[in-house]
């Protein structure tokens, strides 16, 4: 049985959901009675592969996130919690998803392959499919999903993928989306590809977004996508906040 880490990147301040996230982070906004990130988590442990959760939080919301930890080991006392503060107090001085991950590996010392995700999307998906194509054919492996709406397709990443699944090159939130296949944050990347990371920020240093980061692994390493019979809804404004308990219900 495999026993992974996974990596939850939770550490913006969510400033197109401000008021609601002034006090509370966008991941622990409720909906239909638990945090937004419990649906994750709960959903990636029931799935049997799990042995470490690591949330990265920034430093105005780390006691929140520290006190959730504590709830979910009680839960779950099988799953080991850990909340990573990566100092940031407010938006301005973020850090960045992508200086983030670097900042968890290099705290953490990861040697070894790495689910990675970020901690504001809702799925419905069976994701213990998603861990026995990796563990059947272990390599840098992205969730993704068809998308029909254009709209949405501009507000993630999206992939062209040759016959074998590979991907050949994505694009992060493109204004006209070549494919309808959605590459949400939601990787599983081997120890080749968490290492190269430090060589993509030194080529990019501004980046944020972890599809940048794809983007630029893809024309440098193998990288497979999994595609999921399934729904995701980005949690990424008022809007979609609003719709995400009818969504859940349907």
């Amino acid at each position: 049985m495999v026993s992974m880490r996974a990596l939850l990147l939770c550490a913006g301040f969510g400033s197109r959901l401000y008021p609601l996230t002034r006090d509370v982070p966008k991941p622990l906004l409720n909906v239909r009675g638990k945090p937004i990130v419990e649906y994750l988590v709960g959903d990636l442990i029931d799935a049997g592969q799990l042995g470490e959760i690591v949330v990265v939080s920034n430093a105005r919301f780390f006691s929140q996130f520290h006190r959730w930890a504590g709830r979910m080991s009680s839960r779950y006392p099988d799953i080991a919690f850990q909340v990573l503060d990566d100092g940031a107090l407010d938006n301005e001085h973020r850090l960045g998803a992508v200086h983030d991950l670097a900042f968890a590996i290099e705290r953490l010392r990861i040697r070894e392959a790495t689910l990675i995700a970020a901690g504001d999307n809702l799925f419905q998906f069976p994701f213990e499919a998603f861990f026995r194509d990796y563990i059947t054919n272990p390599r840098n492996l992205v969730l993704a999903y068809r998308e029909k709406d254009r709209d949405r397709l501009r507000r993630t990443g999206v992939a062209e993928v040759d016959a074998s699944g590979r991907i050949s090159r994505l694009w992060e939130k493109p204004q006209e989306p070549p494919t309808d296949l959605a590459c949400p944050a939601l990787y599983i990347l081997e120890v080749k590809a968490l290492a190269a990371l430090t060589a993509f920020l030194a080529e990019a240093p501004d980046s944020d977004a972890p599809g940048h980061f794809i983007a630029w692994l893809v024309e440098r390493q193998p990288v497979f996508v999994h595609e999921m019979k399934g729904r995701r809804l980005d949690v990424g404004n008022l809007e979609s906040y609003r719709a995400a308990e009818s969504w859940l219900k349907g």
